[in-house]
């Protein structure tokens, strides 16, 4: 499959060393945070392979979307101003959410900005999208709506790529891992993984840690369905397969505990890697608290795939990571 080069790849691996926590096992990090600037994350992955799709098809408009402070919006966005593309976001918030953090950063890339309630957003989100294409199209555009996060079976060949990245690293580090784990949110990501991991008959465990969803939700429907295009696309019939721990949600999507905003000051003071509160920072902190509760005592090398997150703190959420010092 054709793929744009929109990456900096491969990202490299680094060993993570806390000072305030003996960890049993060794953790390393996947620093796909690094995969750009404007377009940093692992997001950029899935679009090499959508906007790929986008030229072919000689599309002139792009719709996607996601909350407010999506990363995956702002990727996109980013990337259609780098294409030549018209980018349309479709964002769960209200009509007056402050412009900063990602939204401000969609609004310097030129998008066009519709917003949209939780509520209509889980009923009729597909519904909106169509709506808005025909919209477009009958001005004469030719329109290409991205599913949320990118996560499609076409998109999540991005982190196949990541996979195959991986098993290249680990040679030349002379270390096997024993376990990936990354933030399962819309399972684009995870569902990649977890091909490649089939794909080349890996036997390595692929974890999600969920920052939303109940993990029924997201392997019983959310990965399954991705695997099955994966498949189609493909021509192939593996059994993809991974984990998820739903245990790290905590007070539900972007909203921060005191221990998640503790753990998030510690660790990027101790290591100087950035996390975010909404994905990276709830995923690493769920990481690092299975490995210190004996959880993954059989495992010795666990790679935690940093998706990037830097631009999501709002300062609604600096001002409470701020108070806790």
């Amino acid at each position: 499959m054709k793929k744009l080069s929109l990456a900096n790849t491969p990202t490299r691996i680094e060993q993570v060393q806390l000072m305030d926590a003996d960890l049993p096992v060794n953790l390393f990090v996947k620093r796909d945070d690094m995969t750009g600037v404007s377009v940093t994350g692992n997001k950029i992955r899935k679009l090499e392979y959508l906007l790929q799709q986008a030229l072919d098809e000689g599309a002139t408009d792009i719709i996607t979307t996601g909350a407010v402070g999506s990363n995956h919006a702002r990727a996109t966005a980013m990337a259609c101003a780098r294409l030549g593309f018209q980018c349309h976001l479709l964002l769960v918030g209200p009509e007056d959410a402050p412009d900063e953090g990602n939204l401000f950063l969609d609004r310097l890339a030129g998008a066009d900005v519709r917003f949209i309630s939780q509520e209509e957003y889980d009923a009729r989100r597909d519904e909106v999208m169509n709506a808005w294409k025909e919209e477009l199209d009958g001005e004469g555009k030719n329109t290409l709506i991205i599913p949320v996060g990118g996560s499609n079976g076409l998109g999540s060949f991005g982190y196949v790529d990541c996979f195959d990245e991986i098993l290249v690293q680990e040679k030349d580090m002379g270390i096997t891992f024993d376990a990936v784990v990354c933030v399962a949110g819309s399972a684009g990501m995870l569902a990649g993984l977890a091909y490649g991991n089939a794909l080349r008959e890996s036997k390595k465990e692929i974890i999600g840690i969920s920052v939303a969803a109940p993990a029924f939700v997201i392997e019983e429907k959310l990965l399954p369905r991705i695997a099955s295009e994966m498949n189609e696309l493909k021509g192939t019939n593996l059994a993809v397969e991974a984990t998820v721990i739903d245990d790290y949600v905590g007070r539900g999507y972007a909203l921060s505990r005191e221990e998640e905003l503790e753990f998030l000051w510690d660790f990027v003071s101790q290591t100087g890697i950035i996390l975010d509160p909404v994905y990276t920072g709830k995923a690493m902190y769920g990481t690092v608290s299975e490995i210190l509760n004996g959880r993954w005592e059989e495992k010795e090398n666990i790679l935690f795939i940093h998706s990037g997150g830097a631009f999501g703190w709002t300062s609604e959420q600096i001002r409470a990571l701020l108070r806790k010092e």
